[in-house]
């Protein structure tokens, strides 16, 4: 009986994606660039081949991807036409944006424009734009200067002291909230949810970012051990969002919460927030945690590779710093003649009478010109925010 049963749904499964697949290809077939004929099921998996165009388009497993195969073309599109094609789709993957699964459907960058993301945006960009950054110079200097004395006393650790740094600093800014200890817990619940968040954004791990009716498979069904991952990431991020926002309204009601901008935000409510401005609030402040994971190569620092925190802090946005310093970290690695000459000219300004500061930075173009080509050699999202 088992048996049988197994091979009904086997079959029912199959004909299923058939037709979602069969589906998506009458829907979108006619908008789409000049590109190959697709197999059944696999698409342009077997195929994959330069075309006569600038802009091409292939199917893999039901996905369809768009190439823009010159600068020409991308600018042209991207640019220039940026207010018909800059904008995100609503599908993709579901693991991630899915509420039924990890659900960061409504984080800023993820988000397909609409009202919804405007209001976002505008929150972000006008507590992070680049004069507003001089602000949070003072939280980045006394993180960066915590963090420089951990390094000196366990150097091995230098990833885990840089992303307490860059952890540090973002809820001070966003929240108000100070992390004292190196186990903090609301740290930790940020950490936690970033990890999960990462598993998740590698759309190949999953087969539900294929076939996306499997998202309404029950987290007890068998096999469905990615559901029940996806439900433990969904918690996750709803802490993340949850315990930073309650613990700055709970200051703020008792009249001690630190300037923040979540404070800022939630002060223009004359009164209490409805459930979509209190979860937009929630995403326009959590989001700015999230990150991508890098792992580098073992190094020893010193005042010059640790002043290039300083730079990034004011060239990236905030979700991204932890990965560019590392990645900053593997380039002085890998190019110790850069870092000696770069140290030449700290060494000119600095003296070694003291650690250097932003307002060193004008007198120290080639550090900044070392930043600047980091941030093009190894970009973290290049063309995702």
């Amino acid at each position: 009986m088992d048996l049988y049963l197994s091979a009904l749904l086997t079959v029912i499964c199959a004909i299923l994606v058939w037709s979602w697949l069969a589906s998506g290809k009458d829907t979108h077939s006619a908008h789409l660039p000049p590109s190959l004929p697709s197999d059944p099921l696999i698409g342009h998996m077997r195929i994959l081949m330069k075309l006569g165009s600038d802009i091409i388009s292939f199917n893999v497993l039901g996905h369809t991807t768009i190439v823009l195969n010159s600068r020409k073309i991308a600018e042209y599109l991207l640019s220039k036409r940026s207010y018909i094609y800059s904008d995100r789709p609503g599908a993709g993957n579901t693991m991630v944006l899915s509420d039924r699964l990890v659900g960061w459907g409504n984080n800023t960058v993820m988000q397909p424009y609409g009202e919804r993301w405007r209001v976002q945006r505008q929150m972000t960009q006008e507590f992070f734009h680049k004069r507003m950054n001089e602000n949070l110079w003072p939280i980045i200097t006394k993180n960066s200067r915590l963090a420089l004395q951990r390094l000196l006393d366990d150097p091995e650790r230098f990833e885990s002291h840089f992303r307490r740094m860059t952890g540090s600093s973002i809820i001070k800014a966003v929240y108000g909230y100070e992390s004292t200890e190196s186990n903090d817990p609301l740290l930790e619940t940020v950490s936690s949810a970033l990890q999960g968040f990462s598993q998740a954004l590698l759309a190949s791990n999953f087969y539900v970012n294929f076939i996306p009716w499997m998202q309404y498979i029950p987290a007890w069904f068998p096999g469905a051990q990615w559901k029940r991952e996806a439900l433990k990431w969904r918690w996750q991020t709803e802490q993340m969002l949850n315990v930073p926002y309650d613990w700055t309204r709970e200051e703020m009601a008792s009249g001690t919460a630190p300037p923040s901008m979540l404070s800022q935000l939630l002060a223009r409510y004359t009164e209490e927030p409805s459930e979509e401005e209190r979860d937009i609030v929630r995403w326009a402040t959590g989001a700015l945690f999230a990150g991508k994971p890098c792992t580098l190569a073992y190094y020893y620092l010193n005042p010059f590779r640790f002043f290039l925190y300083f730079f990034v802090q004011n060239e990236a946005g905030t979700d991204t710093t932890l990965a560019i310093s590392l990645v900053i970290v593997l380039a002085m690695a890998m190019h110790p003649e850069l870092q000696a000459k770069a140290q030449t000219e700290v060494d000119s300004v600095l003296h070694d009478k003291r650690l250097p500061d932003m307002d060193d930075r004008p007198s120290m173009p080639y550090v900044h010109a070392i930043v600047k080509e980091v941030l093009r050699w190894r970009s973290v999202a290049p063309l995702g925010a």
